[in-house]
């Protein structure tokens, strides 16, 4: 009788080198395996080669999504339980895996319409960082004046780190943007709220709402799928342990991060939310995928790129069928330059390329084709040489390192501080990531609308969102352009004659802002002091 082949089998067969039995699964199975050869894959497959013929020993063979392992024949003393549990295994969809030409589906970005960037042309980094945190939300955790103290506060600790909270209120190292904008005990005090249900009950009105936010950004074409991990080595609930990270002990959150490192997605792992939950087929990673891809619009061509964590089969056909195709890594063990594959009966492919070890693909909409070069060190000529890749691994390393090129912004220019309070370490690293996607957008127009001018660099940005926070709302203050909107203080007072800021032509006046310290027209002509103070 002939085995019965899981789809880890298969992926096992093709990625691992045991060539025996995938080379063989159109012969008979009763023969004698003998000795098993070691599987090479072909650097090329090109018409009337020798492997024309496999693709006829792979044409009508079925492989199982099961969990069993490889059968082998059947005996006539199995149970009644055996046979139950082997006819509901043969419900399941059966994937054929042959060594066929892949063909690539139409996958054409429809991109979503996106609000015009010229109506943000004149937005200043404080007001691209309020589009993702507003008004409401502060006024939800706190007193707003307080809060705004408070987020402007940790923006500039983060770019000047001290050993701890306490120094940037001491005579030797105090910090004046700091400790000038609020005492050190009523700082200490930050943060309260009603008890509600879930873990993250303090915070929860707060995700939800910037995630809200985020959301609100048409997304880009291709999307991350990772873990962030906060760092956190106290005492919660929360924490888990992860060694493969560097920050190995913290909260892990769950992101969807585009190219350019934009969260547009998250969510706090909290463990399994219902263990009496019936399995679902894309297993409990898989879910985290359909989790984080279901606010994305159906029908795009949206492209979701994620590790061997969360890669399986079905996760691809659930994908697919909303029009998101996907590509990710496979768990597999161990050459150069050399690759092979299979594609299924859904046109899914799974490729093994071989750098300085294997490297395990699975994709929905992008194969082997079109082959390209990647210089790589020769230990045994001591030289660079060129090594063929697929389209496959190009793909996959050029768009999956969203969640990481995130990680890394956040850890910049991050306040460190210590607290008994767990869940300020998450809502600090969602403030911050608001900080990174404020710039993120706010570089995304300037290219659109300035292409030639430099770029801010986060460091500027976020001192200028910094300034601005502990700025709104207060007089007697140097404050940044963009508070000159803020509606509190702006009271006119008669000063020595100078240029108006306001005008295009060159008109002076005496009349003086006493909170901007700029001096504006205020005449029967001309009314540039309203104008400058007017909020959009």
């Amino acid at each position: 009788m002939a085995k019965r082949y899981t789809v880890e089998n298969v992926i096992s067969m093709i990625m691992d080198g045991n060539s025996s039995d995938l080379e063989q699964l159109g012969e008979d199975e009763d023969e004698d395996d003998g000795e098993e050869e070691e599987w090479t894959p072909n650097a090329t497959l090109t018409e009337g080669s020798s492997e024309s013929s496999d693709e006829e020993d792979f044409r009508d063979e079925t492989v199982k999504q099961t969990s069993a392992e490889v059968e082998g024949p059947t005996t006539t003393t199995q149970s009644t339980t055996t046979k139950q549990s082997a006819e509901c295994k043969d419900k399941r969809k059966e994937y054929r895996w042959r060594k066929v030409e892949y063909e690539p589906p139409a996958v054409e970005f429809e991109e979503c319409v996106e609000e015009a960037s010229e109506e943000r042309c004149e937005w200043t980094p404080y007001m691209y960082f309020k589009q993702f945190v507003t008004d409401e939300m502060l006024q939800e955790i706190a007193d707003q004046t307080n809060l705004y103290s408070v987020l402007g506060m940790y923006t500039h600790m983060g770019l000047v780190q001290m050993p701890n909270v306490r120094a940037y209120w001491e005579m030797e190292t105090k910090h004046p943007t700091v400790c000038d904008v609020m005492s050190r005990d009523r700082f200490l005090k930050f943060v309260s709220d009603d008890a509600k249900k879930d873990k993250l009950w303090k915070l929860r009105p707060w995700l939800q709402k910037l995630q809200e936010q985020f959301l609100c950004i048409p997304p880009e074409e291709c999307h991350a799928v990772d873990e962030m991990m906060v760092p956190f080595k106290g005492k919660s609930h929360l924490c888990v342990y992860m060694p493969a990270k560097p920050h190995k002990w913290g909260f892990k959150i769950w992101a969807s991060a585009g190219q350019s490192g934009f969260l547009y997605d998250f969510d706090v792992c909290q463990g399994a939310e219902n263990p009496d939950k019936e399995k679902s087929d894309v297993g409990v990673t898989g879910d985290v995928v359909l989790k984080m891809t279901s606010t994305l619009p159906t029908g795009k061509n949206h492209k979701v790129f994620a590790d061997n964590y969360f890669t399986s089969v079905p996760l691809l056909e659930h994908l697919n069928g909303r029009g998101i195709h996907y590509i990710g890594t496979v768990r597999m063990n161990r050459g150069r330059g050399s690759w092979d594959f299979r594609v299924n009966q859904d046109n899914n492919i799974i490729v093994r390329w071989c750098d300085n070890k294997a490297v395990n693909l699975l994709s929905s909409f992008i194969g082997i084709e079109p082959v390209g070069n990647v210089k790589r060190w020769d230990r045994k000529s001591k030289t660079h040489i060129m090594v063929p890749r697929p389209a496959i691994v190009e793909a996959y390393n050029k768009f999956m390192g969203g969640v990481d090129l995130l990680d890394m912004l956040s850890a910049l220019y991050k306040f460190s501080f210590r607290s008994r309070r767990w869940y300020m370490y998450i809502w600090w690293h969602t403030v911050t990531v608001a900080v990174i996607n404020a710039w993120n957008l706010f570089r995304r127009d300037q290219k659109k609308l300035e292409p030639q001018m430099k770029l801010m660099a986060l460091r500027r940005f976020q001192a200028s969102v910094g300034t601005s926070l502990t700025s709104a709302g207060k007089g007697r203050i140097k404050l940044p352009p963009d508070v000159r909107k803020d509606g509190t203080d702006h009271f006119p007072t008669w000063e020595t004659r100078q240029r108006c800021k306001h005008c295009t032509g060159n008109h002076f006046s005496h009349a003086y802002c006493w909170k901007c310290k700029v001096h504006l027209c205020l005449n029967k002509d001309r009314n540039c002091f309203f104008a400058y103070h007017r909020a959009k």
